[in-house]
Formats: structure tokens, C-alpha cells, sequence
């Protein structure tokens, strides 16, 4: 950001009847790149002009110059310089604010007041492919301005984004062989995109002349990038010269998939409507949800975990291969994964990768297909899973022993009354809108209770309460609420319950035997 704040002591350009005045104004730019150009308003009639003004240039880099050029405006011809200043980004680089003393001032000591700030650019994501080009040099342009020479600069966009995905480097002054060895890198480079050099001749004033162009197409630098010479050739008239180039691509390591059953581990293993069948000898292996194959004893459970017993089995480790499974959200949809262990995740082994393309020794395979490394591979009852060369097993599907719906519901409500009295607690499940509506009526804690209560048809009950709970629909908990003293009840906002009541939740209400409550809200009764 630029603040291009006022001059002093400027020269006068303009003469008339009270004397000698000019017209300034200030511009400002990175050197060699004036697309970027920033300018302030004209100010009339002063040699001490203050702007004010401030304004952004986009794309600094670490070797990047800022020039500042202070210009008399004039109606008819060219603009007269009264001073200029280059500033270095070694200056500049963690902000600068102060005066400029200026050169071609015509023997005046003309100063400059500035202040620069630097913003830095968002972070770039790193999962995103990038394209870096570097600019090196051209030889034999076309001569397109008086004395022979150029302006020339190169300008480098993807087909068909326009200005969403270019870039270009600086202008190099009064020359047909420019050297810029300047880096960019592309914005919004997607894989697949092609690459357009366009050179030009820069003129302050007219439209730019095109010099020369070429593409380098997508399949000549994807992925492995290019460097070399390009042929340039011309839209319309004569085009001569050519432009060294070269291009990097970055093409980021695709994340590990995510691992649907990651939250399966060895800590609880239950059983599961799965088995396992040699298709060899016939025998029989139960699942659990966390099921080790391999062939030791000592590191393996025969009670969870199959422990292949076969001789000469050398070709399976010890700890061989992982089964999980788990259960949906419908408690009738199960999953069942199988994964390589960490002695295992290594490439060489399992389907492809034994002589002739066969299956290689150590490996795992399912349906004769490798697992996947990272995340397993799901299986479903009919597939076959091979261990190793010669283990071979099915997997079909057990019988399991559902629990009952109502006595799971009975065991919760055991277990919540052992750790709670229940006679001290009253519930009510919003039965009505009639009821609803009179809880939504409430204006305090107590008279909300007292509503509970009649609704529950213990009117006579004394409103002592100092918990109150809802449950919404399903009986899970919607909010607990607690005011242990009657200061804390009539300070209570009642809203906050409210919220949560409606047709079909269920209110439970703590009915306390603490005097310190009781006593106080006798009396008030």
C-alpha cells in the first residue's frame, strides 16, 4: 500500500502574470512494470502540492524497485518531469515512511513525503497443482520504434481465462535481446492447461506492439516440465526472434483416503454376524470387530483373533492381515473391511507381483485383487480372501443374538435409577397443546413448576424443586437447569426452559428436601 503524502520545494514549470507555478502530480509504479502504475490527482497552481493520496500494487517482488515520477500537467504536449526517485525493496521491505530526497529536480532540492506498507499475499494451498515459468531471455526481436530498437516484455496466460490466469514480466528498454530471468507463477493453474507467450513492444503512449507469440502446449510439460527455445510467430505482419523458456509444474501428494473404520480398535472387541470358512478344510472362525490374522501363538487370541495353523506357512507373518467390522446407522447394515498390518504395507507383495504376474509371497489379496494400503478394502459375504499363497477363506454370514429393544430400555432405566432416587423425581411428557401453552405462560421458575405439578396431577405437592430437566423427543437430554436457593429461582430466566419445551418432549422435575429452600418457600406459600 502506498501513500503518496505531499512535495516540497518543487520546481515551477508554468509562468505567468504572479509568477512561476506548476501543475503536479505524482505517480508511482514498480520499475519495468507500469500496467501497475498508481497516480494521484492533478493539483493546481502549487510548488507545494499535498496529496494525500494513497493506493495498492499488486505482485512486488524481492528484487523490485519502486519509482516515483512527480509530473507538471500540461493541456497541450508532453508532461514536464520536476523530480524522480528509485527505492529499493531492501528500503521498503518491512514498510518505509519518511521523505525522498529527488533527482531531475532542475537544481532544486525537491523532497517527497511516502509512506509504504506491505501486505502479504494469502497463503497458497498446497493441495492445489501449481505452474512455475521462468523468462529467460529472447533474441533477434523484431525492431518495432524508431533507432532499431524495442520496448519488449513478455506476457504469459493460460488459453481462454484472460486476465484471471496471467502474468508478465518487466519491460526491458531499447533492445532486441533482452535478458529478464524472471520466475512467475501462473494463478489458477489447473492440470491440463496450455501456456501462451505473447512478446510485446511497450509505448507509453499508443497501444502495444505485439511482437511475436507461440503456445507450448499442456502434454509437453505435464508433469515433468520444459526448458528450451520457442520459434515465435506472428498474428499479422512479419514476426521474427525466438524466447527462451522454462516451466515447473508442482503436482501435490494426494491426501491418504480416510479410513472409514479408523474408530475400530483392539481395546473392545464384541462379536459380529460374520465368519470366516476355509475353503480348503472347512473349518470355521467367528469374527469380532477387531480380528488379527496371522500364525503366532503367542502374539495372537485364538479367542478373537484366527491363527492359521497349516504347515510350511512360512509365506504368512505373524501378524498378517486386520478384519473390522462395525455397525450403521441401521442396526441391520453391517461393514466389513479387511487391511494389510504395518509389516505389510509394503509394495512386492500380494496379486501382480510373483512370477508371471502372480500372487507373491506375504501378501493379501481379496477376490484376487490387492487390498489397498491405506484404508483396506471392503469385503462382503461371498468374497474370498487369500493369506499368504495357499490359505484361501470365504467370508459368509453368522447368526447373532440381538438384544431385546424393551430390555435394553429396562437396563438404562435400572441403571439411572441406581444412581438416582426416583421418588424425588416427577416427569411430565407434554401431552397437549393446551399444555404447551400453558407452560409457555410461565413467567418464573415457580410458576412453572406449580403448572408441571398440576399437570401431573399433584397439585397439593409442594413446589420445592431445584433441578429442573427436558428431554426431547427421542429421551435424549435437551437441558439441565439448576438453582439451589430461592434468590437463584427468582432470578432465573425462565426463557432459556421455554426454548426447549414443546408437544412430546418431557419435563422431570428434582423435588428437594433441602431446608434452606423448603423453609422460604413454605413461607411464600
Amino acid at each position: 500500500r502506498i501513500g503518496i503524502k505531499k512535495a516540497t520545494n518543487l520546481r515551477a514549470a508554468d509562468f505567468g502574470f504572479s509568477g512561476g507555478k506548476s501543475d503536479p502530480y505524482c505517480t508511482c509504479e514498480l520499475l519495468g512494470r507500469p500496467e501497475g502504475q498508481i497516480k494521484t490527482p492533478v493539483l493546481r497552481r502549487t510548488l507545494e502540492p499535498e496529496w494525500n493520496y494513497e493506493g495498492e500494487i499488486e505482485g512486488c517482488k524481492p528484487d523490485d524497485q519502486l519509482e516515483f515520477n512527480v509530473w507538471d500537467y500540461d493541456m497541450v504536449g508532453n508532461d514536464d518531469l520536476l523530480g524522480k526517485v528509485v527505492l529499493d525493496f531492501d528500503r521498503f521491505q518491512h514498510g518505509f515512511h519518511g521523505p525522498l530526497t529527488m533527482s531531475n529536480t532542475g537544481k532544486k532540492e525537491s523532497t517527497l513525503l511516502v509512506k509504504i506498507d506491505v501486505l502479504h499475499a494469502e497463503p497458497v494451498k498446497e493441495d492445489c497443482p501449481r505452474c512455475f515459468v521462468k523468462v529467460l531471455k529472447a533474441s533477434h526481436l523484431r525492431a518495432a520504434d524508431w533507432g532499431g530498437k524495442s520496448d519488449p516484455y513478455v506476457l504469459i496466460q493460460v488459453p481462454g481465462q484472460g486476465a484471471r490466469s496471467k502474468c508478465r514480466t518487466r519491460v526491458r528498454k531499447n533492445t532486441t535481446e533482452p535478458e529478464w530471468n524472471e520466475e512467475n507463477e501462473i494463478p489458477n493453474y489447473q492440470l491440463g492447461d496450455s501456456l501462451e507467450f505473447f512478446v510485446f513492444d511497450w509505448d507509453r503512449i499508443s497501444a502495444d506492439d505485439e511482437l511475436g507469440r507461440v503456445t507450448l502446449q499442456a502434454e509437453e510439460f505435464t508433469p515433468g516440465g520444459w526448458s528450451g527455445w520457442l520459434d515465435l510467430t506472428a498474428k499479422h505482419g512479419p514476426a521474427q526472434g525466438k524466447l527462451q523458456v522454462s516451466v515447473e509444474i508442482f503436482i501435490p501428494v494426494p491426501p491418504k483416503p480416510k479410513d472409514p473404520a479408523e474408530h475400530i480398535t483392539d481395546e473392545v472387541r464384541k462379536p459380529v454376524p460374520f465368519l470366516l470358512r476355509c475353503l480348503d478344510t472347512g473349518r470355521v472362525h467367528r469374527l469380532s470387530t477387531y480380528t488379527v490374522v496371522g500364525r503366532s501363538h503367542r502374539q495372537l487370541d485364538p479367542r478373537y483373533d484366527l491363527v492359521l495353523q497349516s504347515p510350511g506357512i512360512i509365506d504368512v507373518s505373524r501378524r498378517h492381515a486386520i478384519i473390522k467390522c462395525w455397525c450403521g446407522a441401521d442396526p441391520s447394515s453391517w461393514r466389513v473391511r479387511v487391511y494389510p498390518t504395518e509389516d505389510e504395507e509394503i509394495e512386492g507383495q500380494g496379486v501382480g507381483w510373483g512370477s508371471g504376474a502372480g500372487h507373491a509371497g506375504g501378501g493379501t489379496s481379496v477376490d484376487n485383487e490387492p487390498i489397498e494400503l491405506w484404508c483396506g478394502t471392503e469385503i462382503i459375504p461371498g468374497s474370498v480372501l487369500r493369506f499368504g499363497i495357499r490359505e484361501m477363506w470365504v467370508l459368509e454370514k453368522a447368526v447373532i443374538f440381538q438384544k431385546s429393544q424393551v430390555g435394553e430400555v429396562a437396563v438404562q432405566r435400572a441403571h439411572r435409577n441406581a444412581k438416582e432416587d426416583p421418588g424425588t423425581y416427577r416427569e411430565l411428557k407434554v401431552p397437549s397443546t393446551a399444555c404447551d401453552h400453558a407452560l409457555q405462560h410461565c413467567k418464573d421458575w415457580d410458576s412453572f413448576v406449580r403448572v408441571v405439578l398440576e399437570w401431573c396431577g399433584e397439585p397439593d405437592e409442594v413446589p420445592c424443586v431445584d433441578v429442573i430437566e427436558v428431554l426431547d423427543e427421542c429421551g435424549a437430554r435437551a437441558g439441565r437447569y439448576e438453582a439451589n436457593s430461592l434468590e437463584a429461582q427468582e432470578a432465573f430466566n425462565i426463557r432459556g426452559i421455554l426454548k426447549e419445551v414443546r408437544m412430546g418432549t418431557t419435563v422431570r422435575l428434582r423435588l428437594s428436601a433441602d431446608p434452606q429452600l423448603l423453609a422460604p418457600i413454605l413461607r411464600r406459600s
